[in-house]
């Protein structure tokens, strides 16, 4: 039995390190890349059917990339966007509890949303910084990383209300995130546009 845990242990420990030197080679394929790249158009078509500003973001080639930082500002991917909105990220770099941050620098409030044109509305329309989760999945490990780093701020979670999905994993994400950092959670209001439906004949 202790032979096993031992080889266990050791599988796990040879898994972890194998984890860590794919995430530093990725990191290194994502400077490259940003490095090369340019500030991306206003005229992207993404931005353009979103009516969202830039920001700062950058592009190469078709494509509008958007850094994948943590807490300490160490980019470890990159998230892909074409003029479609299909959205990829380099394949096998480190997500969870990092971020793309638009706006002013942090004071008081930070917003915390999934997508970039979510992100981009938001700020636009409050003029506070936004932290973007890329995912509901990372909404919590951000705003945890980001109460560490700033623990006297009022967090928003801004949440994609999938009303339309079996559990509603954006509200039940934002939720979570709001309950473990001490946040209020954010969400549309579908109140006027349910009620117009109704109407229609």
């Amino acid at each position: 039995m202790e032979e096993m845990r031992r080889r266990n242990e050791e599988k796990r420990k040879r898994a972890e390190e194998a984890r860590i030197a794919e995430f530093i080679r990725v990191s290194a394929t994502a400077s490259k890349i940003l490095r090369k790249a340019a500030p991306a158009r206003p005229d992207h078509p993404y931005l353009v059917g979103k009516g969202v500003l830039p920001f700062n973001l950058r592009q190469s080639g078709e494509s509008l990339l958007i850094p994948v930082r943590d807490t300490a500002g160490v980019l470890w991917s990159l998230q892909f966007i074409d003029p479609s909105g299909s959205k990829r990220f380099l394949s096998g770099g480190r997500i969870s509890g990092c971020y793309h941050s638009i706006g002013p620098k942090p004071v008081d409030v930070i917003l915390v949303a999934e997508g970039f044109a979510t992100a981009a509305t938001l700020c636009m329309a409050t003029g506070y910084p936004v932290a973007i989760a890329f995912n509901a999945g990372n909404l919590l490990p951000v705003s945890q990383a980001l109460r560490t780093k700033h623990p006297s701020a009022t967090f928003l979670i801004c949440a994609d209300d999938d009303r339309q999905t079996p559990g509603n994993p954006g509200m039940t994400a934002a939720r979570r995130a709001a309950d473990m950092v001490g946040g209020v959670v954010v969400s549309p209001d579908f109140t006027l546009i349910d009620s117009t439906a109704e109407e229609t004949p």
